[in-house]
């Protein structure tokens, strides 16, 4: 029989996770003893199909083990039909499938929790053995592609029970798991739209900016790029609206998975559904958290110049003024894009209007200046607001 690699045989979670997603598990009725099931009388080419869930060996000790699965919601799953439990785990070897068979609810590396019904196929023998030899000739699932997170035992069990259905298991099984796939996914979409978008905004605004700064790589090593005015404000509006927009979207990407569970309509692949629906949300925060980061960057570049002009003795006013008008103008764009209504274009109908914003902003951070250079203050009070106000403009 095929194991993973790791410490842990074909876990599907990690026992360091801590509680995300499982909780709901803790409220299912624990199931009768592994292998005391009695599959139904059902006729010639009907077979049922069930799901056994397991919980880890975290501690060796099982009453504990009992108590600690529930509550980090780390499962392992195997899909029972005619008489074969079939899981999928990980190895080393090239080339070979991680798929492997069990007598049912007797896989030897867990502890058994329940069974779930499924349903029952109407297949012979020979199309049931087909559609698991597909899954076994499939790429996907050799055992070097075996991921903890975004490819486990529980994801093979639902690709499975999805072929012979056209059903998806319960969500509660793959809960924790599926959690922080969508975790990393969002990470991974965030940090490499960021990364894309900034050199496309440094490499469009850099050329005439001789000085250079040293930024850390992915490796840890630092490298030369062009210290652009409005980089650091770039960088900065993108997190913000990033997050800002993933929060709200992934709110409704909660409900469509909440009314999925409740009533997916026959025949409709739930995972599909959620899926597509994540990627579009990924999509429109990304999308947003640019245009938000070119409109603030371009505000940034302007202040930059202005703040330039203005008297030593009027700069920490300068300053003050200037994070006091230009914050309102921030959070507004910042929310335009959220929801999907900046149009980041400078030359269109929303650049002008948010170039004319930042012009009143910059007239009164100006008034400011010139009032306290014609008055100047003690050197202590100005030295407090101008190391302030040189991230605004960065």
């Amino acid at each position: 029989r095929l194991r993973p690699r790791g410490t842990l045989p074909a876990a599907c979670c990690p026992p360091s996770w801590a509680v995300r997603a499982g909780v709901a598990a803790m409220g299912a009725e624990v199931s009768h003893r592994a292998g005391d099931y009695q599959e139904p009388q059902l006729p010639p080419g009907t077979f049922e199909v069930r799901i056994s869930v397991y919980k880890l060996e975290l501690t060796g000790v099982g009453f504990l083990d009992h108590i600690g699965a529930s509550l980090t919601g780390a499962y392992h799953s195997g899909l029972v039909v005619a008489n074969s439990e079939w899981a999928f785990g990980g190895h080393d070897v090239e080339g070979k499938s991680g798929i492997y068979k069990t007598a049912p609810e007797q896989n030897p590396d867990y502890i058994f929790y329940k069974r779930v019904i499924v349903g029952q196929v109407n297949q012979s023998m020979e199309q049931i053995r087909a559609t698991v030899r597909q899954q076994y000739q499939s790429e996907k699932w050799c055992g070097v592609n075996y991921d903890l997170i975004e490819r486990n035992c529980n994801h093979f069990v639902s690709d499975l029970c999805w072929a012979l259905l056209k059903k998806r298991p319960p969500a509660w099984i793959n809960s924790t798991a599926d959690s922080m796939a969508s975790n990393r996914r969002r990470d991974r979409m965030q940090r490499e739209t960021l990364e894309r978008s900034l050199a496309e905004y440094r490499a469009e605004f850099g050329a005439s900016s001789p000085a250079k700064r040293t930024v850390e790589g992915e490796d840890g090593g630092g490298h030369e790029v062009p210290n652009v005015p409005g980089a650091a404000a770039f960088q900065d509006a993108f997190a913000a609206t990033f997050e800002l927009a993933w929060n709200r979207r992934s709110k409704d990407l909660r409900a469509l998975a909440a009314a999925l569970e409740a009533d997916c309509p026959p025949g409709e692949d739930s995972e599909a559904r959620r899926s597509s629906a994540e990627r579009a949300a990924l999509e429109e925060s990304s999308s947003a958290a640019v245009a938000a980061a070119r409109a603030v960057a371009a505000a940034a570049r302007i202040a930059a110049e202005a703040r330039e002009a203005q008297p030593a003795e009027g700069l920490s006013a300068w300053d003050a003024r200037w994070i006091r008008e230009s914050s309102a103008l921030l959070r507004e764009w910042r929310e335009e894009a959220a929801a999907g209504r900046l149009d980041a274009d400078p030359q269109g109908d929303q650049g002008s209007r948010r170039a004319e914003q930042v012009y009143v902003a910059l007239a009164a951070a100006g008034e400011a200046a010139a009032a306290q250079a014609a008055h100047p203050r003690s050197p202590m009070a100005a030295n407090g607001q101008v190391a302030t106000a040189a991230a605004v403009v960065a």
